[in-house]
């Protein structure tokens, strides 16, 4: 997928692929931008940029659903918002064409899945500690709607590439051993790059996922300054301040797929 390049867009959307043709008669995924502000979600705060921008994109026939996001491989499979109150997590798939499951991202690897065939469809949060929920969400796909992963579409969407995202040696083998060699690079000059769209294809591959209904984004939301991004925005921050703080001094997010 080429990059984005469209300054001042608020967000872009896309078409999945089913083994190398779009679906024209399916959903749409799509993505916050820096320009559309933070899309931060706490079920004990109020966004109201967040909320304002989601009832936006609801309109009055379709219904968001959300998570608050812990950085874990845990998906839910829902019917209705009501199933999600005060849930976290950092994955929603479903059935229901008038839900929108949305998850937030900020340099974490945005999925949007869909199978053609059952019907299912929803929204992954990807970082490293996640990586792996993609199998989750098609194994429980498999399990409550009868899905099989060779048809499923998967879209891999922007997020930190290995050029910015420099990892030690205990999680370079982490991934190494989990994943595959391929998505470490030694530096020479110390540290690893690592790659989140090689280790996310591998296991894509394991479950059997046709490579021709993938489609991974080259945009790397820390180089593009149209995005927000949590190692670029925080990068300057005092070292000493604490994690919950530093959480609000970057643009968080928002990807969805929609009916």
């Amino acid at each position: 997928m080429p990059p984005l390049s469209s300054t001042g867009k608020k967000f872009f959307t896309g078409k999945f692929y089913f083994r190398g043709k779009p679906v024209e008669d399916g959903p749409s995924y799509g993505m916050t931008m820096k320009a559309a502000g933070s899309m931060r979600f706490r079920w004990n705060e109020r966004n109201v940029n967040r909320e304002n921008f989601l009832a936006e994109l609801a309109g009055i026939e379709h219904r968001t659903v959300s998570v608050e996001l812990i950085h874990s491989q845990n998906v839910f499979a829902v019917d209705s918002p009501e199933e999600l109150d005060l849930m976290q997590g950092d994955g929603i798939i479903t059935v229901n064409r008038e839900l929108i499951p949305v998850v937030t991202v900020a340099d974490c690897m945005p999925i949007f899945i869909f199978d053609p065939v059952t019907g299912v469809f929803g929204t992954l949060h990807s970082g490293w500690k996640g990586t792996g929920i993609v199998a989750n969400a098609i194994r429980l796909a498999e399990k409550k709607y009868g899905s099989r992963p060779e048809d499923f579409c998967v879209v891999m969407g922007p997020h930190i590439h290995g050029c910015c995202y420099l990892v030690g040696e205990e999680r370079a083998k982490y991934f190494r051993v989990n994943f595959t060699p391929d998505c470490v690079e030694e530096e020479k000059t110390g540290g690893y790059r690592l790659s989140l769209a090689k280790a996310n294809l591998s296991v894509l591959r394991e479950l059997g996922v046709d490579e021709d209904s993938i489609v991974s984004y080259s945009d790397c939301t820390c180089c593009n300054p149209l995005f927000g991004s949590f190692r670029r925005e925080t990068a300057n921050l005092d070292p000493g301040m604490d994690m919950e703080e530093r959480q609000r001094h970057f643009t968080v997010q928002a990807a969805w797929v929609r009916w």
